[in-house]
């Protein structure tokens, strides 16, 4: 038997009917039609699924009444969560690298990423590694128009600790801040108001959720992998059992943008945002009443 991505693919009218098959209601076979082709069958059946009849054997059937309008309305949220979601990683993210750039350049110097006394004993090597990775093969020729005008320049082994944090993944920095020494640690963590082992652990959590994001992955309903630490001050508003979902992700996105943006509206427009949801919010994680909680509330 020849295996299911050997058969020649559906077309878009096929594709349609297949949907209509298993008892999706189609009102409107063009409307459909057009974000099969542009979404994508493969794509739009992770939104799909989650209105599959539970009680069919088979795992097809949808729920009686179930109309494509309703996995429409889902993905087109969760591309709205992901949107907002993205918005603030990329200030996180920025804000991190320019935290620990100050740290290290003013108690070490501009080159403390080269220098190993920096890191936990024996683990320089990594963070070389990370180094090398992000400036290539040919510096000179690097992507980055500032590394590689340095690297063509001067004959340093590597550019200053600024360029080079320009330059990292968000993930690179992740595990840098993770084999910094203590004192250096405990300084960064200081202006986020975290403990040094909390910081390190939302760093994980907040750089693999970016790559799901960037990548465009779901986000609503998924769990993630990485389970954040909850601070003790926080395990009174936030849900153990919200840990692995997107509750507890926005919890420390909002603890983070109320550090470093002044004004930020961003947990207002999450309220929007959720407010405006498909489906039972109790899904993502989020209580009934996470809106009333002074954490929430705080300017």
């Amino acid at each position: 038997m020849k295996p299911a991505f050997d058969k020649p693919p559906l077309s878009i009218p096929a594709q349609r009917e297949l949907l209509s098959g298993r008892g999706l209601l189609v009102e409107d076979e063009a409307h459909v039609e057009h974000y099969l082709n542009f979404i994508g069958y493969f794509r739009l059946s992770g939104y799909l699924r989650f209105f599959v009849d539970p009680t069919d054997p088979a795992n097809e059937k949808f729920v009686d009444g179930t109309k494509f309008q309703n996995a429409l309305d889902l993905y087109v949220f969760d591309r709205k969560l992901r949107v907002l979601l993205l918005d603030a990683l990329e200030r996180i993210e920025i804000s991190i690298k320019s935290t620990m750039n100050n740290v290290g350049a003013t108690t070490e110097g501009a080159m403390w990423l080269s220098d190993a006394k920096n890191f936990d004993r024996g683990r320089h090597t990594e963070i070389e590694t990370l180094i090398l990775d992000c400036l290539g093969n040919d510096p000179a020729k690097n992507q980055h128009v500032f590394i590689a005008s340095f690297c063509a320049k001067y004959s340093d082994p590597h550019p200053p600790c600024w360029m080079l944090m320009e330059a990292l993944s968000f993930g690179a920095v992740s595990k840098i801040y993770k084999l910094m020494k203590g004192h250096l640690r405990q300084k960064v963590s200081q202006a986020f108001n975290l403990q040094h082992d909390v910081l390190e652990n939302w760093l994980h959590v907040l750089s693999t959720a970016r790559n799901v994001c960037a990548h465009h992955g779901r986000v609503w309903n998924r769990s993630f992998t990485i389970w954040p630490k909850i601070p003790k001050n926080y395990r009174g508003v936030w849900p153990a059992a919200s840990q692995d979902k997107l509750y507890v992700l926005c919890a420390i996105i909002h603890h983070m943008m109320e550090r470093i943006a002044d004004g930020s509206r961003w947990s207002e427009r999450l309220m929007q945002t959720i407010g405006d949801a498909p489906v039972d919010i109790g899904l993502m994680g989020f209580p009934k009443d996470w809106t009333e909680q002074t954490f929430w509330q705080r300017a």
